[in-house]
Order: structure tokens, then sequence, then C-alpha cells
């Protein structure tokens, strides 16, 4: 039989509201003894407070919504996971759905989670809505507070949370130069994607800035996805390079795997360098060297850009642009 706070008053010799307040952790004039016979008998009876019901009062539904664009890509996948963890401990529930990189699934998901009443929402838009303007738009008149994540758009007046994408890649080459190769190529994608492009940006930038000759057909495209690198190592082969430059961990993955049907050995035959850092728990051999992005920073900075904004809403809107950093392993031969 259902539990009601009528049955924990009854059993505690308290009103309702009494019991109400006491549950909720509202103020009230209630002595410390009572509140523990209060809380003790709903603990006996497994009594949970009806979170939809304390919405409707407060106005506030302690939940919030994440929007990403790929679910299996590890990056993802490692920031919902520190993102729910954290707004957990802090008493929200988060609901995550994914766009499949696709912006008319942007829309929808915008705006099935308003319907769904989430107090905020947290949101990397699709590499498609870099070609249409109507997330931008939709955004812009959203009615609740929002953050977008590692992928934003410059121009947009809101709170964004990022990593420095073009230093990111820099650092990549530089390493690589500071090693002795002058002949690297890189997978990557830069026509439909801010972050691709910026990386493709920081590439180009360092074979500048060290008198390397940058040539467009050492410039691959892996779409950000397995299949992509998989495809593109093929490529690579047959090329004359010493090194190459992978633009996130799923095209390193089809790399390493077209490598390893092969047998082409990392880094003896080839130097490479990924980003995102988060292959090594999961792959045998060769630790890769790699940009890393530091996932739980980002998640902590960004769900607490959201929840300022959420409890204060005339906290101003953060430009927030964070440092990434190189974790060398043992993917880079020494010429």
């Amino acid at each position: 039989m259902k539990v009601t706070i009528k049955d924990i008053a009854k059993k505690a010799g308290v009103s309702a509201s009494t019991v109400s307040l006491v549950l909720n952790n509202r103020p009230c004039r209630v002595s410390q003894a009572t509140r523990e016979t209060i809380r003790a008998i709903a603990k006996q009876y497994n009594y949970k407070v009806n979170q939809t019901a304390r919405s409707l009062v407060t106005r506030k539904s302690n939940i919030l919504g994440l929007i990403i664009p790929d679910i299996e890509n590890l990056f993802f996948s490692a920031l919902c996971k520190r993102m729910e963890e954290y707004l957990r401990e802090l008493g929200y529930a988060l609901m995550i759905v994914n766009s499949n990189d696709h912006v008319e699934d942007d829309s929808m998901l915008i705006d099935l989670l308003v319907s769904r009443g989430v107090d905020g929402l947290g949101i990397t838009v699709s590499n498609e809505s870099f070609q249409d303007d109507r997330i931008r738009q939709k955004l812009s008149s959203l009615s609740i507070p929002y953050v977008m994540i590692d992928r934003q758009y410059p121009d947009l007046h809101c709170s964004k949370v990022y990593f420095d994408n073009e230093t990111g890649a820099y650092m990549a080459i530089q390493k690589l130069v500071e090693s002795g190769h002058k002949k690297i190529a890189c997978i990557g994608i830069s026509s439909s994607s801010k972050t691709g492009a910026s990386r493709v940006a920081g590439y180009r930038k360092a074979m500048q800035q060290f008198q390397l000759e940058v040539r467009e057909d050492y410039i691959l495209n892996g779409n950000y996805r397995f299949q992509g690198g998989y495809a593109c190592a093929e490529k690579l082969m047959k090329m004359d390079v010493t090194a190459a430059f992978i633009c996130n961990d799923m095209m390193t993955l089809g790399v390493m795997r077209y490598f390893q049907e092969h047998s082409i050995r990392i880094p003896q035959d080839i130097s490479i360098i990924s980003y995102d850092n988060t292959l090594n728990r999961f792959t045998l051999g060769t630790e890769i060297t790699s940009v890393d992005q530091d996932v739980a920073l980002l998640a902590k900075t960004a769900c607490d850009e959201l929840l300022a904004q959420i409890r204060e809403p005339e906290h101003p809107k953060q430009d927030i642009c964070l440092k990434p950093q190189l974790i060398e392993k043992d993917s880079v031969q020494i010429l």
C-alpha cells in the first residue's frame, strides 16, 4: 500500500503541511527531534517526495537537458557521464538525447526538452547547423537558460564553454616537427564542422610557421567517423608522409584498424598524433600521443555556468575557452 504524507503526519502526530515542509527541506518552526522523527518514518515506509508535484509548486523540475551529436563518440559519451555524475551530486537529473549530427534533430530535441519542463539546456550543436540558421535563431529566442558546449556559434551572444582547437592542433604539429618530421598529413574535416575547421586551421598555421609546405593532397576528410578514418588510412599509406595528425579519436580508431589489418607499425612505419585522448585505456600495444581535452573540466565548467544562469537570471553570459594539453606517449618516432 502506498504511503502518503497524511499517513506520515498521522504517525508523527503533526500536520501534513509540516511533513511536506520537512521532507522538502523548506524553512519551518519544527524542532530537530520532530524533524528526525518525520524523516525516520518516511525512511521506514520508503516514502519518496513526488518530484512532479513538487515542481508544480516550485516551478523547478531539477531536471536539465543535454543534446549531443553522437553518443557513440568516446568524447561525447565521456562528457555525458561526467555531467550526469556531477549534476546528480547536486540534486539534478540529466536527460540526455542524441541528434545524430542532424540539424532537424537539433530542432526537434530542443522543442522536446523544453516541453518536458527542463530547467536548463546544454547543447553541442550538429555540424549541419553551421550551414543552417534555424538552430541559431531558435537558441536566440529560447525561454530557458542554455549553454553551448564544445561547438559554438561565435556570433551568438550566449554562454559557451569550449576548447581552443586551433592551439591544440598547433601543439600536435609542433611535437612532430620537433621530432624531425617535415612531411605531415592531416586527417580531419573542414567543410562542415567549426571544430574540425579550427583544428585544420591549426595544422595549416603550424606548418606555415615552421616553414613547411602545406599540400592540399595531404589534408584528408575523415568526416570525424571510424569509417572515414579507415578510408583515409589507405590513402595515407600511398603518400610519402612520415607522420599524420588525426583530428579526433574516432578517426584514429579507424586508422589503427586499417594499420592492424595491413601490418603497418606505429611509430616505426608512420608516426601519428590523435586528438581527444580517450583511446589509451581501451587499446593494447602502442599508446597514442594525443591532444587532451579535460572532459571533467569541460563538464564541470559547463554545468556550473548553466546552474549559475538558473539560479541568477541576471548572470552575465560567459565565453569560456579552455586550454588543451599534449599528452606524450609512444606513437611519435624521432627521426
